[in-house]
């Protein structure tokens, strides 16, 4: 039981860190700015910010 709770901080906090590396990206680019490529990071960013938040 301590062990899957662990794992699933763990997998929380990889989760954030990805997130917001994912949402740092969308307001830093400087190449492919069409809104196609919006479209596809916001795709991304949602899975991410679902686990943070609990939903499944």
């Amino acid at each position: 039981m301590l062990i899957e709770s662990i794992i699933h901080y763990i997998y929380i906090a990889l989760a954030g860190i990805f997130g917001i590396m994912l949402l740092v990206k969308v307001f830093k680019r400087e190449k492919r700015q069409g809104i196609v490529y919006d479209i596809v990071y916001a795709y991304c960013c949602v899975p991410f910010l679902m686990r943070l938040l609990g939903i499944k």
